[in-house]
């Protein structure tokens, strides 16, 4: 009898702590995509997308069809003219994301929704929920709109490209039009479109990463919510710029994300397990701190 006690109360408090983290990500997700922030910069992707598909109909517009390139090479990643924008928004990436739902915390502390919270719920899963929400939200905001520049690219431009900047017979062109030291670039000349989805895949991360970080920050600087924001950003240009001075373009995160860019994938993943890391542990201390408190 004993027995059976002991397993009815941790079954209903595993299930009991399932249904109320159910319930929060349903209720942050809804507040995520309601805010005004989100809706302005997922428009502002989605602009930013259509404004690159846009530019390469413009400089294709009229030209003879043996000129034209693939949709693959087409699309806002690696046109020509519409690479300038996605420069543009890898730049910018870690202000825009962090833009979308990185201060929730921030805003609930100060509107002391945060202590109302709390009575309801273990601040933990409050601060994992909120976390999950950043990561899947901030990614599909950015994902999205690039795999809508690439459908729209499909369907205006051929799935074959006639233009051959080398001029190298058709027998040749995955030998000599092989880059090793540009990464992933056998993928490219294999499987162009999974190329592309991959570098979408590391843009969209790579957002949802910065987003995560500035999260955790928030945990540590509460002064102001633009201060946080702001300070997240220009310690990513700085690093760009000692990079970039110090003549290290290999390990530019903004070339990184760029294809056909030299680089190297050592140096991607170490940006990238160093944002997830330092976000995560400013996140562990966060709650081991809120638990000692308690």
């Amino acid at each position: 009898m004993v027995e059976y006690r002991v397993h009815l109360i941790l079954y209903l408090c595993f299930h009991g702590r399932t249904l109320i983290m159910k319930s929060m990500l349903f209720l942050e997700f809804r507040n995520c995509l309601n805010r005004n922030e989100f809706k302005f910069i997922f428009i502002l992707l989605i602009l930013i997308s259509i404004g690159g598909f846009a530019f390469a109909c413009i400089r294709y517009y009229g030209l003879d069809i043996i000129y034209t390139r693939s949709a693959f090479e087409m699309c806002l990643l690696r046109e020509i003219t519409a690479r300038i924008l996605y420069g543009v928004e890898c730049a910018l990436m870690p202000l825009l994301a962090s833009i979308i739902y990185s201060d929730s915390y921030y805003s609930d502390f100060q509107t002391g929704v945060y202590n109302n919270i709390l009575t309801r719920t273990d601040a933990r899963i409050y601060i994992w929920t909120k976390a999950i929400v950043i990561i899947i939200v901030v990614f599909f905001a950015f994902f999205i709109p690039l795999v809508l520049n690439q459908l729209f690219c499909m369907i205006a431009f051929p799935l074959q490209g006639f233009d051959n900047n080398f001029a190298l017979p058709p027998y040749d062109i995955g030998v000599q039009n092989y880059n090793s030291s540009s990464m992933f670039d056998l993928l490219r000349l294999q499987s162009p479109l999974l190329y592309n989805f991959l570098y979408m895949c590391l843009f969209s991360l790579f957002g949802a990463l910065f987003a995560l970080f500035t999260y955790g920050a928030f945990f540590i600087f509460k002064k102001n919510k633009f201060t946080t924001i702001t300070g997240v950003f220009l310690l990513y240009i700085a690093v760009e710029v000692v990079v970039n001075a110090l003549g290290n373009f290999r390990m530019s995160l903004v070339e990184l994300l760029q294809p056909g860019n030299n680089g190297q994938l050592g140096i991607l993943l170490l940006w990238m397990s160093a944002l997830f890391l330092l976000s995560l542990a400013m996140i562990i201390i966060k709650s081991i701190k809120h638990r000692t408190d308690v």
